[in-house]
């Protein structure tokens, strides 16, 4: 069912080469000149060690429209390293990034999951540790983001690698980072405290040094915060952390209530010293727009909006249960009022829904578009075919038709049958950038990125993301 490498490779050199040369390109198809042969999509391949798993976890864009890749590399020993990768504004990658674009960390037994810049010339790549029986520990290293070294946090730690081990023999893990304007840096995922099933939503943050910022949290004397009504909730999964406009600390991600079959959307928020804001009398704010007690509200990333009572609007992403076991993509809208916020999208429900006929949709990342809408990126699914899908969404959650076909755009990176994950999405020199990995054969998988055309003729003022 599926190619050899150099099946594959020839493959994709030909594909890339022809669309390099494709006319009168439109917004949403591969942008000409970036990447390999010009195709607008690369392959970074790290094939470490013989088994060549190469597992994208996340990727941000420089400021100089760079991307910076983290994954999870299988090295010669069989051990677990994080592999870290940049390409230059133009898809290739940068030489002058550990001498051949990519590196990996010291540690080993380590998972990625979330990457961020910071102002320090620094990549911090959040994720966990293994290796330990059933217990793994939430960890961030650091590498130089000119050079790609590993990078020692200062005395006392004087190691690349800061880890969070208050509750041995647990299973800790974060799955995402941000950096404060103030250089702190705030992780956010899940620790299991008693048991595997017996799940909180996590924060901690470390001061910009990587010492833990011990005015920080809901845990006396630490820089944990952990957030769960145990009377309603059974387990929290957080998967995603943002920064409001007034500096509270927004993570989104999905949750079980007590005596309840499926799963729920979760949002939480906390204060700036970690203690937490209530959402809702419960504390944490809830929602399934699945239509039935028997399916699942998914979330995989969180966006704010500044709005003018500096109580930011949140937008989610990711996927529910519908009818004939398929799944679809839902961005929603939720305000303070722990309502779905009516003004969005198609039927005024507070949320968007994309679904495809015999195929899964399922979003994991999003990114504001600055002043009107958003971009969703997601896997798209037919039978044993994944691709990535990427879709431009109005203010309001409705298509924006312009975009690719009919408001969305499917990026492939090899032969039919084979299968593309994606992992993140963001703006730089001129265009889209999405990242993740493809399945190739056996364990072999690369992380893989494409750019695409965008407001060629009226460019937009994007914000952060």
């Amino acid at each position: 069912m599926f190619a050899r490498r150099t099946a594959w490779t020839t493959a994709v050199a030909t594909v890339f080469s022809l669309a390099s040369h494709a006319a009168f390109a439109a917004d949403g198809d591969p942008y000409s000149g970036w990447g390999f042969l010009g195709s607008g999509r690369t392959i970074v391949q790290h094939d470490d060690g013989p088994s060549l798993t190469d597992i994208a976890a996340d990727a941000v864009v420089g400021p100089d429209g760079s991307l910076y890749t983290a994954a999870t590399v299988q090295d010669a020993q069989g051990k677990q390293r994080i592999g870290v990768s940049k390409l230059t504004p133009q898809g290739a990658l940068d030489t002058n990034f550990s001498g051949d674009g990519k590196n990996l960390s010291i540690e080993t037994d380590v998972v990625a999951t979330a990457i961020a810049l910071t102002s320090d010339n620094s990549v911090l790549v959040a994720g966990y540790k293994t290796g330990n029986g059933t217990d793994t520990d939430m960890i961030v290293c650091r590498f130089f983001a000119s050079n790609g070294a590993n990078r020692n946090f200062p005395s006392p730690i004087s190691d690349p690698c800061v880890k969070l081990t208050s509750f041995p023999g647990t299973q800790d893990y974060a799955r995402d980072i941000v950096v404060q304007p103030d250089g702190k840096f705030v992780i956010a995922g899940t620790i299991a405290v008693n048991t595997t099933s017996d799940r909180y939503a996590a924060f901690a943050r470390f001061q910009a040094n990587g010492q833990p910022d011990t005015g920080f949290g809901t845990l006396q004397g630490s820089n944990i915060a952990l957030i769960r009504n145990s009377a309603i909730f059974t387990a929290h999964d957080i998967r995603s952390v943002a920064l409001a406009s007034n500096g509270k600390i927004v993570g989104a991600g999905t949750t079980k209530v007590v005596n309840s079959p499926d799963s729920s959307g979760l949002l939480v928020r906390l204060n700036t010293d970690g203690t937490q804001d209530p959402l809702a009398p419960t504390q944490e704010y809830t929602f399934a727009a699945d239509g039935s007690e028997n399916l699942d509200t998914i979330v995989r990333d969180v966006v704010l909006v500044d709005t003018a009572d500096a109580e930011d609007d949140a937008y989610v992403a990711g996927y529910i249960d519908i009818s004939g076991g398929r799944k679809a993509g839902i961005v929603a809208k939720l305000r303070r009022s722990n309502n779905l916020n009516n003004d969005f999208g198609p039927g005024n429900e507070g949320f968007a829904i994309s679904s495809v006929a015999n195929a899964n949709i399922e979003y994991v990342k999003l990114m504001r578009r600055a002043g009107d809408g958003f971009f969703v990126l997601g896997l798209r699914n037919d039978t044993d075919i994944g691709d990535f899908d990427v879709r431009s969404l109005s203010a309001d959650g409705r298509a924006s038709l312009s975009f690719g076909s009919g408001g969305f755009a499917r990026v492939d990176f090899g032969l039919a049958g084979q299968i593309d994950i994606p992992v993140a999405i963001g703006f730089g020199a001129g265009g889209l950038i999405v990242s993740g990995y493809s399945y190739l054969s056996g364990t072999n998988y690369d992380v893989v990125a494409a750019k695409l055309q965008y407001d060629r003729i009226f460019a937009h003022d994007f914000g952060d993301f």
